[in-house]
């Protein structure tokens, strides 16, 4: 059996898991109650799970130019993030480099970089192409996604914490498998951190996950 190549095929995995009949085959241009709650929860949810980890799949290198635009004090450098960026995992060439004080701000890195035209990052990307899906990660979205279905479907609190329990499982998987491929190292900082934060972490547990 293959596995799921699109969208729609996910969020029927998650109606199998709460026992739903009613399958969705469209959520583009949804046409039943089924596919409206696919179309307005899909997105957003496979965007929350990606940000959960430093996903070794969703990971993207690139330098990012230096903004015309300096903040206006606590930095002098900013640098614009791509489109498609999520998330930090670390800046500069490895993750093996010192940690840095900086902050993710308005679609910008702000930091102390001395005016230098270019910044090096390490990202967890806006990855939609379902083929491209770690198998821990696809299963934690069919999870997630039906806590989210079942509130709206079902209703049952019984059913409900269910699917909370196999999300927390499936999260504990991700969390022990990710750090296996990665040694820890890694800096993952919420782009909500305040710089006082980040001057409390320290590099003593190797990876920081946004909560």
């Amino acid at each position: 059996m293959s596995a799921p190549s699109a969208p729609v095929e996910v969020c029927n995995l998650s109606l199998d898991l709460l026992r739903h009949n009613a399958l969705m085959t469209d959520i583009e241009t949804p046409t039943t109650d089924e596919e409206s709650l696919g179309s307005r929860w899909y997105d957003a949810t496979r965007r929350s799970c990606l940000r959960m980890f430093p996903w070794n799949f969703a990971r993207k290198r690139r330098s990012i130019p230096r903004s015309s635009v300096a903040p206006s004090f606590g930095y002098a450098d900013a640098y614009e993030l791509p489109n498609d960026y999520l998330g930090l995992v670390f800046i500069g060439e490895s993750a093996e480099e010192k940690e840095l004080d900086y902050l993710v701000e308005g679609g910008k890195l702000l930091i102390d970089n001395d005016g230098a035209s270019s910044l090096q990052i390490c990202y967890i990307w806006d990855v939609t192409d379902v083929t491209k899906f770690d198998p821990i990660f696809l299963m934690l979205l069919v999870a997630e996604l039906a806590v989210v279905f079942g509130n709206a479907i079902t209703g049952l609190n019984k059913s409900i914490k269910g699917m909370e329990l196999l999300r927390d499982r499936w999260e504990a998987k991700a969390r022990s498998k990710n750090g296996q491929e990665n040694p820890p190292r890694v800096i993952y900082n919420s782009p909500l951190q305040t710089k006082a934060s980040i001057s409390r972490r320290t590099s003593s547990d190797g990876i920081h996950l946004f909560p």
